[in-house]
């Protein structure tokens, strides 16, 4: 299974890493992308992981981390539309592809 995220899952996985960073957590900021990494690395593997979301997406938790990934299966691809923070802003991506 191919995997593709979306400019703004990229952009907001930047965000994440940069708050932390921002913060002087960079020991933290490792760590976020290490389980963004895993995380996409076990969705290659299982793409059904997650638990079924809205919109016919499903979400997957990043470990230890409040983000989760929003994603969807087309065809032979996951295609990741947000990396969002579980705690702001619910269902922001709904309009996302």
């Amino acid at each position: 299974m191919r995997i593709s995220l979306s400019a703004e899952a990229k952009a907001e996985a930047n965000e994440a890493v940069d708050w932390y960073i921002g913060k002087e957590a960079i020991y933290a900021a490792s760590d976020f992308a290490d389980a963004l990494d895993h995380a996409l690395a076990m969705l290659r593997q299982f793409p059904y992981l997650g638990g079924q979301g809205a919109l016919s997406t499903r979400i997957l938790p990043l470990h230890t981390f409040p983000y989760s990934l929003v994603y969807r299966i087309q065809e032979d691809t996951v295609r990741v539309i947000a990396i969002a923070h579980q705690n702001r802003r619910p269902a922001y991506w709904a309009g996302r592809l």
